[in-house]
């Protein structure tokens, strides 16, 4: 590419009269603000108290405020002063003279002090359950129902009376406490059956009963004619002897 004459000389104007312009405010005040500001702070000289030396220590002056840092500097424990309580009264523990025992007898009390008290055995509480006067079973295979009304409180009866008509308009009158849910109850077919008596043994039965296995002596004769009442007796005890083992005694105690 190739540049003409005319083109360079209009360039080369154009940078001097760029030269040429006045340079704006703000590029002044830029600069000007940009730089680094510099804060002087004067040193403030040291003032040593009359203690403090201004050069370092030498090893000799070190080992010596070692020395008195050991003995001077250490914290001391203040003494503790023990006050006496006045006790003037000699009812009070203070008061009292202490009591001197022997070494025997302090190392017995000692030892008896440092066993463990023996362990409380209390006895076992026992419940006792309340007896109720009225519990049916309601329902078969659940506990009975304890109403806890009941038995209820006799009615106040007087322990005499004037005269029989008296006695007679009381006896009338005397009405005994009837629960509301009482008089709107039905009864079901157990309390119903449970009202009734109770009659032992049930009649008829619920199973049947076996009978009775008489004793050998009370087995009653055949219907023959050949023993008697009394034979037959006989004969039953003559069985019950002869089924019975033989008892040798000489021969066990001589041979045995």
């Amino acid at each position: 590419m190739s540049f003409t004459n005319e083109d360079g000389e209009a360039e080369e104007k154009k940078l001097v009269e760029e030269e040429d312009k006045p340079v704006p405010s703000w590029v002044e005040w830029c600069e000007r603000n940009a730089q680094p500001i510099k804060r002087c702070i004067p040193r403030e000289q040291r003032e040593l108290t009359r203690w403090q030396k201004a050069g370092p220590m030498k090893k000799k002056e070190w080992k010596k405020f070692f020395e008195w840092a050991l003995q001077k500097a250490m914290p001391k424990e203040p003494p503790q002063v023990e006050v006496p309580i006045p006790c003037l009264e000699k009812y009070l523990p203070c008061g009292r003279e202490k009591r001197k025992m022997d070494m025997d007898s302090l190392e017995e009390s000692m030892e008896k002090l440092s066993k463990p008290l023996e362990r409380k055995m209390t006895p076992k509480h026992v419940y006792q359950r309340p007896f109720y006067a009225y519990s049916p079973v309601i329902v078969w295979g659940k506990p009975p129902h304890h109403d806890k009304g009941r038995p209820f409180p006799p009615p106040f009866v007087p322990c005499c009376f004037p005269n029989d008509d008296i006695e007679d308009e009381f006896w009338a009158t005397l009405r005994f406490p009837v629960r509301p849910s009482a008089l709107k109850a039905r009864p079901t077919a157990r309390i119903l059956s449970l009202a009734k008596p109770h009659i032992m043994p049930p009649n008829p039965p619920h199973c049947p009963i076996p009978k009775k296995a008489p004793a050998p002596l009370e087995v009653p004769p055949p219907k023959r004619k050949k023993f008697t009442p009394r034979g037959w007796r006989l004969h039953q005890i003559r069985l019950i002897y002869l089924s019975k083992p033989v008892s040798r005694p000489e021969f066990e105690y001589f041979y045995m």
